[in-house]
């Protein structure tokens, strides 16, 4: 407990900072978006929402989240080598976002321009190059790195871009991407808080925790004006960010190819992994394109249902807590045993959600 106090007291200044000026920063965007038009209008389908919204919010996180970082950089706090790829990555994933809120880019073009970003900052970075190593290591199986590392990257690449996907996905209502991302944040930033207690890594360690630590406090200081009733959404300038750090912090777990922290990571964003999964899973049942959006998502089922928005995010709340405090499970056991863990949360969350019926076909020609 003692290292771990220290650890936060070493990196909150980051969180702080990245709190404080999104906090100032979004009315700011809230402004720049009515003068500029950019608001979300209301549809009564797949945004129910009252009025038309200012959609810039995901800039002021950006800002925030950016000047965290550069701090971090500039009191020499993480290895600006590491770092500084991983920062021009977001704003650029930021800015795609921000272009995909603007022009609404085709969802092919969208990934596309990801899958490139985020190659780029994997390989600048070597982030991800163990991955392979951490899913073979465990049976003794060792690949030689010329197949090992581009295997490695394109796996990498594709837990990253999902990543981005599925926060966007999970921001569907007021409050509920940043805060259930503020949660995530924590979780990440406890595994990488004992990590770094026992220095597995001189530059991942320190990465990872400040990495944790802006994500915390630009999400948190973005909450306020979002949540419900919003008076500004972050867009997918926003929720391609959040979504990135996150896919960043999972794929830097496996740094040093030990598999069960990337489990506790994965395990830590599973919420959001749970939820793309099961909209695509009745997309499919129901025989609707991948990409379009309709309200299969849990959180759009159990508003149908009659639950207030607020409830809905209060009970999504509680799962990401719930979900972070599995993903730590990695510290205490073992990578067997964690294995067996998850696959029996894997279980039991299917059979709930199964017996909740949020997976069965309810429009006409689905089987």
């Amino acid at each position: 407990m003692g290292d771990l106090l220290e650890t936060m007291a070493a990196y909150q200044a980051y969180g702080v900072l990245a709190f404080i000026l999104t906090v100032f920063a979004t009315p700011v965007a809230m402004h720049l978006a009515k003068r500029l038009g950019v608001m979300d209008m209301p549809d009564q389908a797949l945004k129910p929402h009252a009025k038309p919204t200012p959609y810039l919010g995901g800039l002021a996180i950006c800002f925030g989240w950016a000047a965290a970082l550069v701090w971090a950089m500039l009191r020499g706090a993480v290895d600006w080598h590491i770092l500084l790829p991983l920062l021009l990555g977001g704003v650029l994933m930021s800015i795609v976002g921000l272009l995909d809120d603007l022009l609404e880019l085709s969802p092919k073009l969208r990934l596309s321009l990801g899958a490139g970003i985020i190659a780029a900052v994997l390989i600048s970075t070597q982030a991800g190059f163990r991955l392979v190593d951490s899913v073979l290591g465990p049976v003794g199986i060792h690949a030689p790195p010329v197949l090992a590392v581009p295997v490695s990257v394109l796996i990498s690449t594709i837990i990253v871009l999902g990543a981005c996907n599925s926060a966007n996905l999970i921001d569907g209502l007021d409050g509920l991407c940043s805060g259930v991302t503020a949660i995530i944040s924590l979780g990440f930033f406890l595994l990488a808080a004992h990590l770094a207690a026992y220095d597995y890594s001189g530059q991942g360690d320190p990465a990872r925790l400040a990495l944790a630590m802006a994500l915390f406090g630009a999400a948190m200081g973005f909450l306020p004006l979002n949540f419900n009733p919003a008076r500004i959404f972050m867009g997918d300038a926003g929720s391609m960010l959040l979504g990135y750090n996150c896919g960043m912090m999972i794929v830097l777990f496996a740094e040093q190819g030990i598999i069960r922290w990337v489990l506790g990571g994965l395990m830590v964003f599973a919420l959001p992994i749970g939820d793309t999964s099961l909209a695509l899973f009745r997309r499919w049942r129901c025989r609707r394109p991948i990409f379009a959006g309709d309200r299969s998502h849990f959180y759009d089922q159990l508003v149908d249902r009659g639950m207030s928005i607020r409830k809905v995010v209060a009970i999504s709340y509680a799962m990401a807590g719930l979900f972070a405090v599995l993903g730590c499970i990695p510290i205490w056991l073992r990578t067997r045993y964690t294995f067996v863990l998850y696959a029996l949360v894997a279980v039991a969350v299917i059979l709930v959600i199964r017996a909740a019926g949020m997976v069965r076909a309810d429009e006409p020609g689905a089987e």
